[in-house]
This record gives structure tokens, sequence and C-alpha cells, in this order.
């Protein structure tokens, strides 16, 4: 049986610290956010399309 790992907020998605809550939590501000250095967004690659004839 598999486990399902709860959802993390979208706010502590974006941050570097452990600190994690749940995506049922509404946060607003946090403040030990850390911003991550680098972009961790999944990239999609829709704009290939436009090259496509």
């Amino acid at each position: 049986m598999e486990e399902k790992r709860p959802e993390i907020n979208k706010l502590c998605r974006r941050c570097i610290r452990r600190c994690k809550q749940m995506d049922t939590i509404i946060m607003l501000d946090c403040p030990r956010f850390q911003p991550r250095p680098f972009k961790s967004e999944v990239l999609k690659f829709e704009q290939l399309d436009l090259f496509d004839e």
C-alpha cells in the first residue's frame, strides 16, 4: 500500500527551510521565509510550438 505524502503549501514550496506546512493551511506571510536562490518551478516547453509549421 502506497503512503500518500501531503501536499505542501504554495508559499512553503518556494522556501528553503524545512518547516513546511500542509496545503490546507492558508498562509499569507511567514516570518521565517527564505526564498530559494534559484527557480524551481516545473518547466513547460509550450513555447516550442511557436516554431512548428
